[in-house]
C-alpha cells in the first residue's frame, strides 16, 4: 500500500466523515439541523463533498461492481416511474432520496478499500445503535412514551427503531470475534443496550430479528472461543428472560400476541394493506404506480387513515417495490439482492455467517416495514460490496 496515500490528509478526513457519518445512522432523527434535516443528512453530505474532493485528487475510483451497477439501474428505474406516477411530487422527493443512497453506497465502496475498513465502519454503526438504544432507555425512565406504553429514541417509530438496533447485534458479535484485549467484552456489552431497546419499543418482528441475529453465534459456535460462547449463551439468555419476565408488563403483553398475528391475526392491520396492494399492482403490472406512491394507489380500496397526516404504506419492503415500481423495479432490485447473496457465498467463512445472518435479519424485519428508502438498508448492501472485494484484495493494491 502507497503510505503517502495512507496518510493524505484528504483522504483520512473523508474516512472520518463517513465514519462519523455512519455512526450517525442509528440516531439520525434524534438530532436535527435547521434547514437541511436530519444530522446523518448533514454528515452524509459532508462526507460526500470530501470523499469526491479525494477522488478528484487521486483521479481514479474504483470501477463499480455488478451490485453497484444492479442498485443504479433499480435507482433510475425508480426515478423513471416519475412520469406516470399517481404522485408525482411523492415519486420526485423518493427519487432524491435513492439518488443520495446511492451516493451513499458509492462513498462507502470508494473509501473501504481495504480489509480493515468495512469493520470500523461497523464499529461505528454499533456505536452509534448503542446511543440510539441508551435514547430509548432514557425515554423509558422519563416514561415519555412514542405511542401507547411503546419507547424509542427521539424522533423514531419503535419499528424503525427496534430494526436498527437489532441489525447491530450480528456486528458487534462479528467484531467481538476478531478482537483482542478488552474490546471484545465492549462489543458484547453493547448488545444489552440494543435487547432493552428491542423490548421497550416492543417490537414483534424485530424481536424475531433479534433471536435471528443470534444464529451468529450459534453457527461460528466450533470457530468461537468460550469467552464468545458463554457472552452468546448469556446474552441470548437475558433475551429471552426479557421477553417473558424482565420488559415492562405492557411489552410482554404486545410481543405475546405474536403467535396469534402470525396465524390469525392481521399483523396490526397490515394484511389488509398488503392486500389492497396486490389488488392495485393488477391496473400497473410492469411499470408500477410511481415511487412513493403506494398511500396514493391504495386510496380508492382504504381511503386515507383515521389519523390526520398519517399514509397507508406498504408495511413491507419487497411489496412496496413491487406496487411502486411494477415488476420490472421488483426483477432489478431482486437481481441486486440476488447478487449480494453471491457475494456473500463467495466470502471466507466468518463473513458469510455474519452476513448471511445480517440479510436473514434484515429481510424479517422488512417484511413488516418499508425500508427501501431507509439508510441501514444500503449501509448493508454496500458493505456486502466492500467485504466482498476486500476479502480477495481486489482494488487494494491503489488504496
Amino acid at each position: 500500500m502507497n503510505a503517502r496515500r495512507q496518510f493524505d490528509p484528504l483522504e483520512s478526513a473523508a474516512w472520518l466523515l463517513l465514519c462519523l457519518f455512519v455512526f450517525s445512522i442509528p440516531w439520525e432523527k434524534s438530532v436535527w439541523v435547521p434547514g437541511i434535516g436530519t444530522i446523518s443528512r448533514f454528515l452524509g453530505m459532508v462526507a460526500l463533498a470530501a470523499g469526491l474532493l479525494a477522488a478528484i485528487r487521486r483521479k481514479w475510483t474504483r470501477a463499480p461492481n455488478l451490485a453497484f451497477v444492479l442498485a443504479g439501474a433499480f435507482v433510475a428505474w425508480s426515478c423513471a416511474t416519475y412520469f406516470w406516477s399517481l404522485a408525482p411530487e411523492a415519486t420526485a422527493a423518493r427519487g432524491w432520496t435513492f439518488v443520495q443512497l446511492l451516493a451513499m453506497v458509492w462513498l462507502v465502496w470508494d473509501q473501504a478499500r481495504v480489509e480493515e475498513r468495512p469493520p470500523q465502519l461497523m464499529q461505528a454503526y454499533v456505536a452509534g445503535a448503542v446511543l440510539a438504544s441508551l435514547a430509548t432507555l432514557a425515554r423509558y425512565v422519563q416514561n415519555l412514551q412514542t405511542y401507547y406504553r411503546r419507547y424509542a429514541a427521539p424522533g423514531f417509530d419503535p419499528n424503525d427503531l427496534a430494526l436498527t438496533v437489532a441489525l447491530s447485534i450480528p456486528m458487534a458479535f462479528y467484531l467481538a470475534s476478531r478482537s483482542r484485549g478488552i474490546w471484545p467484552w465492549m462489543y458484547r456489552a453493547a448488545v444489552l443496550p440494543a435487547i432493552a431497546a428491542i423490548l421497550l419499543a416492543a417490537s414483534r418482528t424485530a424481536l424475531i430479528g433479534a433471536f435471528l441475529a443470534f444464529c451468529f453465534v450459534i453457527f461460528t459456535w466450533r470457530q468461537s472461543d468460550r469467552p464468545q460462547r458463554v457472552a452468546g449463551v448469556l446474552l441470548l439468555g437475558v433475551l429471552l428472560l426479557g421477553t417473558f419476565r424482565l420488559a415492562p408488563s405492557a411489552s410482554r403483553e404486545r410481543l405475546a400476541t405474536l403467535p396469534n398475528e402470525l396465524t390469525q391475526g392481521t399483523l396490526h392491520n397490515r394484511t389488509r394493506i398488503w392486500k389492497a396492494g396486490l389488488k392495485t399492482l393488477k391496473q400497473y403490472p410492469l411499470a408500477g404506480a410511481g415511487a412513493a406512491a403506494y398511500p396514493e394507489a391504495v386510496r380508492p380500496a382504504l381511503g386515507r387513515p383515521a389519523i390526520e397526516g398519517h399514509e397507508y404504506v406498504a408495511h413491507n419492503t419487497f411489496l412496496s417495490v413491487l406496487v411502486e415500481t411494477g415488476m420490472i423495479g421488483l426483477a432489478l432490485y431482486g437481481a441486486m439482492l440476488a447478487t449480494l447473496a453471491v457475494f456473500v457465498w463467495m466470502m471466507p467463512f466468518i463473513e458469510r455467517v455474519l452476513w448471511a445472518v445480517m440479510l436473514a435479519v434484515w429481510a424479517t424485519g422488512v417484511s413488516t416495514l418499508t425500508w427501501e428508502h431507509r439508510k441501514p438498508s444500503w449501509l448493508i448492501f454496500a458493505l456486502i460490496m466492500t467485504q466482498w472485494a476486500t476479502a480477495f484484495r481486489q482494488d487494494c493494491k491503489r488504496a
